[in-house]
């Protein structure tokens, strides 16, 4: 019975897989299906009525709303997506419109039936650079904590486009982007969800988070030109986005489709849950309930990077994102509130699925990923070069 239920809480086998890809959007997106084509299938053909399902509407209405964001990726980015979109299509052999919603499902999930209905999500962030870390570089933790499907079947994708920058994510096999990536830029973008959304009134069809993200990685070389990038094209749903880069410049936004408010660093370094953290957006949420997870994993991520203020180095971010500390007790104890998140201890099979832990160099972005929880281990090196 034991080895049953631990195959349902930790269903992982190995570590992550590594794909590339390059050329044009038809030709990246062709080779992406081809080479995740059985695990695209499985997402494609279980999401789309599983979305179905927990926004409790039909599949049909589903597509409808789908489209509305498909006519926002081509006011905002062209056909360059819809083109590599129809490419992982052809290449996986499933529907377009399957790899459209997958791509939309984030904002989907969030704004069906209403944005108001939005759930509340966990992960956690942090940015560290100059007189934090030992090097001088930038460091970067991010935790993706969920439910197990969809995200137990990630791949670490690196893409070379004929157009922009390089770049690397952990993805879910269908998606074109994703909340963390990296460029040949040096510049991280680390994105999790804010409170519980909005207020319906403050909601616009605008930009899908996944295209969002991979839009501004691809086309942003450095954090100054992500934050004017992020002005120009406005967000669907709302979200905490880190932006940093090389040269350690950057911010946190709490952004809406129609308010940004920047979060400036502090002592070379940003720490990020799933809260506001300043006051002036929250009348443009719809506010969780606090104290809760979000804000003791705050605490606790916030407490270790002052700690080993100076002395954090790659192995430190794993570190940190692995910890079982429950800041709501004061005591190591893995469970919901603990930045590696284990959410089976409250009868859910979710938490953290996979951790990145990232340093950007001269020559190159290193990256260690793990695949689960990041206290299991499976993690793998990747180093994406620099231009």
């Amino acid at each position: 019975m034991w080895k049953e239920r631990r195959a349902q809480l930790y269903p992982w086998k190995g570590t992550m897989p590594v794909i590339q890809v390059k050329g044009s959007p038809k030709e990246m997106g062709r080779d992406y299906g081809r080479q995740c084509k059985p695990i695209i299938q499985m997402v494609a053909e279980s999401f789309v009525p599983g979305l179905s399902a927990m926004v409790t509407l039909p599949v049909d209405d589903v597509i409808v709303e789908a489209k509305k964001y498909e006519t926002a990726i081509r006011t905002f980015t062209g056909e360059r997506y819809i083109d590599e979109m129809m490419g992982i299509a052809e290449g996986a052999e499933v529907d377009y419109e399957k790899i459209l919603v997958l791509n939309c499902g984030w904002d989907l999930l969030n704004s069906l039936p209403t944005p108001e209905t939005h759930p509340y999500y966990m992960c956690s962030s942090f940015a560290a650079w100059g007189s934090k870390t030992e090097s001088g570089n930038l460091i970067c933790g991010h935790n993706d904590d969920g439910a197990r499907f969809i995200d137990q079947f990630l791949v670490l994708l690196e893409a070379h486009p004929e157009e922009g920058n390089g770049f690397a994510t952990p993805i879910v096999p269908g998606y074109i982007g994703y909340h963390r990536m990296w460029n040949t830029q040096g510049c991280v973008t680390l994105g999790l969800s804010l409170e519980r959304g909005c207020p319906n009134d403050n909601f616009e069809h605008n930009l899908p988070w996944w295209i969002r993200f991979r839009h501004l990685v691809q086309f942003a070389d450095s954090s100054t030109e992500i934050l004017a990038l992020t002005r120009e094209i406005p967000a669907a749903t709302p979200m905490n986005l880190i932006a940093v880069d090389a040269s350690g410049q950057g911010c946190l936004l709490h952004e809406t489709a129609k308010h940004t408010v920047t979060v400036e660093p502090s002592e070379d370094s940003l720490v990020c849950t799933n809260h506001a953290v300043e006051d002036a957006i929250k009348p443009h949420l719809v506010l969780a309930e606090h104290p809760s997870g979000t804000d003791y994993r705050y605490e606790t991520v916030r407490r270790l990077v002052d700690e080993a203020h100076g002395a954090i180095t790659l192995e430190t971010a794993k570190a940190i994102q692995s910890s079982h500390f429950d800041a709501s007790e004061g005591i190591e104890r893995p469970g919901a509130c603990s930045p590696c998140a284990h959410y089976e201890y409250v009868g859910k099979l979710a938490g953290t699925v996979s951790t990145v832990a990232l340093e950007v160099k001269a020559d190159a972005v290193h990256a260690q990923v793990s695949l689960g929880n990041p206290c299991e281990g499976r993690w793998i090196e990747h180093e994406l070069p620099r231009t």
